[in-house]
């Protein structure tokens, strides 16, 4: 047995007032007596005066010790089965990933489980022990830090949510290990799903994975021909017996076909489903079975329609050589001018400035500039004609050879959105950035003085600036894993930028990057502009890789060494027992005394 407070025994001490009282208290009166019949009666009543006599056969006494040693045990409130958690510092680390949505044949869920052990482990903590509470999906978060506090503990811990992404061990050890430090005296437990491979001592992993009947959908794609689209799916059993079900698959929210499916144990297949409109936006398919983890039993797809694009280039010489690399791509409308441009030039998705940059630059489309001047958003200085060309990583040069000679260049000066991505002799030629949501790749030298141009590399050059400033009316990536950043395309002209979740929930963002992406399902995308509203969308799916299934092994693919590694154990309070016990005593006493006993 151990004692939660164990301070307050120190009262057992008021014991010895209350014998006291009991020894002192005078228990008869003189009396004048007619017969000497009495006198042995009152020789009794003289030998109970003695002090240690008076305590003999005494039941009112013995009914008031127990009492009051009842009441000092209920205050130092004693726990039997001792729990495993001894040290000041605990860390509580509670996994909220989809795999924790696993019910039991209850329908309670391993998440809820994990919940209430937390629960009772925090209530069974000494009152001195500093608890740091952190939850895990993708990233880890703690929550509260060293609080002493077990109902602003068990508040934190009712808010937490369980969501649709994948674990992040890895780095949730990495910030336990920071807390822990310079700190000997600790204990570190995690209620989770999986496996825990770490040096770190005093780990406790309460691991909560019954197994269930599970079935997921792991992968889903589609091929596209002149008339129509044939979507993939990869539907996997994780049971150990054979499965029967329907697979369903939905066009924009309207059902197209259904398949049965029959699984054997651990069979994994992939079902295709032909004639899908190629207009669709977004596929859906769905198993229909009622299984451990629904969260898996769909998935979706986003279908890129491929628009047409056009691209303007402005030339007063005019540009044969930028013409054909443009023009390879059919989904490009290539337009030329060596006019003077109108104030309001606009409708087009790139401007492409080769020489003289107009001092009043579009804003609806990107921006490409070849050798340009001086102009309202850089300058440009005149660069060296030898030298060493350096590369600095970036997918404008993927799949091009460096090996070409440039003639003559301007350096383009340094602005705070501009990033170098060639320089000669550290000064850069080659830089692009982002300006009012707008793309810009300048590159400072003319291409005509280059040999470029001659190389196979020039067209894959162009085609990766194209790649770049040419995805500004759909999103360029369309599909990330549950909790995953993903890179807004914003058109430059664009007022409002909105997300709308699986939930229905609206979200304003003024950044590219997007990051609350944990829960599964279709994400639209509504950018503002002063004519219309244009929508796009992406969508977030479980990681069944680490979701779906028990894992047998851990996130870097080693078993579990760690000897100690062991369920935590929480100690049992029994105050309320204690409570019940005083209350039945204080009755007997009441008894007791009425009867004069």
């Amino acid at each position: 047995m151990s004692f939660y407070s164990p301070l307050y025994l120190i009262l057992i001490l008021g014991l010895i007032p209350l014998i006291l009282m009991y020894l002192l208290k005078k228990e008869h009166e003189d009396i004048v007596l007619s017969s000497n019949y009495l006198w042995d009666k009152m020789l009794r009543d003289m030998e109970a005066n003695k002090p240690w006599q008076k305590l003999r056969n005494n039941l009112l006494l013995i009914l008031q010790i127990i009492l009051f040693t009842l009441i000092v045990l209920a205050l130092a409130r004693p726990q039997i089965f001792k729990g495993s958690i001894n040290s000041d510092n605990l860390i509580i680390v509670l996994d909220k990933s989809a795999s924790m949505k696993n019910k039991d044949i209850n329908g309670i869920t391993r998440f809820e489980k994990a919940k209430e052990e937390i629960e009772d482990l925090i209530k069974s903590t000494k009152a001195n022990t500093k608890t740091t509470l952190i939850s895990m999906d993708n990233k880890p978060n703690i929550l509260i830090s060293n609080s002493r506090d077990k109902s602003v503990l068990k508040k934190k811990l009712n808010e937490i949510v369980v969501n649709d992404s994948s674990d992040n061990i890895k780095d949730t050890l990495s910030i336990v290990k920071a807390l822990i430090k310079d700190t000997d005296n600790y204990d570190l437990v995690f209620f989770t799903d999986k496996e825990i491979d770490t040096d770190i001592d005093n780990l406790k992993v309460n691991k909560i994975n019954e197994k269930e009947t599970n079935i997921s959908l792991d992968n889903m794609s589609y091929s596209k021909n002149d008339k129509n689209i044939t979507a993939l799916t990869t539907v996997t059993n994780h049971s150990n017996r054979e499965q029967s079900f329907d697979i369903s698959i939905y066009g924009d929210d309207q059902i197209l076909d259904v398949q049965e499916v029959k699984l054997k144990a651990k069979e994994s297949r992939d079902i295709y489903f032909d004639n899908v409109n190629k207009n669709t936006n977004v596929l859906k398919a769905e198993i229909d079975i009622e299984d451990s983890l629904d969260v898996d039993n769909s998935r979706y797809l986003v279908i890129n329609s491929d628009p047409i694009k056009k691209v303007l280039i402005v030339s007063e010489k005019g540009n044969i050589f930028l013409e054909k690399a443009i023009g390879i791509n059919e989904n490009i409308e290539v337009y030329k001018s060596n006019e003077k441009l109108p104030n309001d030039l606009k409708g087009y998705d790139v401007y492409i400035f080769d020489g003289k940059v107009p001092k009043d630059i579009p804003k609806d489309g990107n921006i490409v500039m070849f050798n340009p001047n001086n102009n309202n958003l850089f300058n440009v200085s005149n660069g060296d004609k030898n030298g060493e060309i350096k590369l600095i990583n970036d997918e404008l040069f993927k799949y091009v050879n460096l090996d070409f000679y440039i003639d003559k260049t301007n350096v383009i000066e340094k602005t705070n959105w501009l990033r170098p991505i060639l320089t000669l002799n550290d000064k850069p030629v080659i830089a692009k950035g982002i300006r009012d949501n707008q793309k810009m790749v300048v590159v400072g030298f003319d291409i005509r003085n280059t040999d470029l141009p001659l190389k196979i590399d020039f067209p894959i050059f162009i085609q990766n600036i194209l790649d770049y400033t040419l995805n500004i009316n759909t999103q360029e990536k369309v599909e990330v894993l549950a909790g995953e950043n993903i890179d807004i395309n914003i058109l430059p002209k664009s007022k409002q930028v909105n997300i709308i979740n699986p939930k229905g929930e609206k979200q304003k963002i003024t950044s590219p990057s997007y990051s609350n992406t944990s829960y599964k399902g279709v994400y639209t995308i509504e950018q503002v502009t002063d004519d219309e509203t244009l929508k796009s969308y992406f969508v977030s799916n479980i990681d069944t890789s680490k979701e779906s299934i028990d894992i047998k092994e851990t996130h870097e693919g080693n078993l579990v060494k760690n000897d100690n590694q062991y369920k935590v154990r929480t100690g049992k309070d029994i105050r309320n027992l204690i409570l019940i016990l005083a209350l039945i005593v204080i009755s007997l006493e009441w008894v007791v005394y009425n009867r004069g006993y």
